[in-house]
């Protein structure tokens, strides 16, 4: 083997190495949650949580009410989409998908569905893949 060969063959191996390190970049790398509170629209969205359990807890804590309940569990993309329908009555809907796009635009359609006009991702919390 020359001295390219080799390190090409050195940089291949310590790619495969950081990449399996780093959970190899697929999907999966643990559990995602979505916990909504109705009387304050308050929404979070957790990723990556060690057990389901965790990411739960952690949606509820950082949903930060009282009344915060777990709505959708997820192992890849979550997305959360909100309106207003007809009469002015507040519309949260979630959902999950293989990506980021495919999560918003099923919650964005379950919004929708239920009558949401303009259903759209809440600003700042974008649509999350574990």
């Amino acid at each position: 083997m020359n001295i390219s060969k080799w390190s090409l063959w050195l940089a291949a191996a310590l790619t495969a190495l950081a990449v399996t390190a780093c959970g190899g970049g697929s999907t999966g790398n643990g559990y995602g949650s979505i916990a909504v509170s109705n009387s304050a629209a308050a929404v979070a969205i957790v990723t990556e949580g060690l057990t389901q359990s965790i990411a739960n807890e952690s949606a509820r804590d950082k949903c930060d009410e009282d009344d915060c309940e777990v709505v959708l569990q997820f192992e890849q993309c979550g997305a959360v989409s909100a309106s207003l329908n007809s009469v002015g009555a507040q519309i949260i809907t979630a959902s999950e998908g293989g990506t980021a796009f495919a999560a918003q635009t099923s919650a964005n359609e379950a919004c929708t569905k239920q009558g949401g006009v303009a259903c759209a991702a809440i600003p700042n919390l974008p649509a999350q893949c574990n």
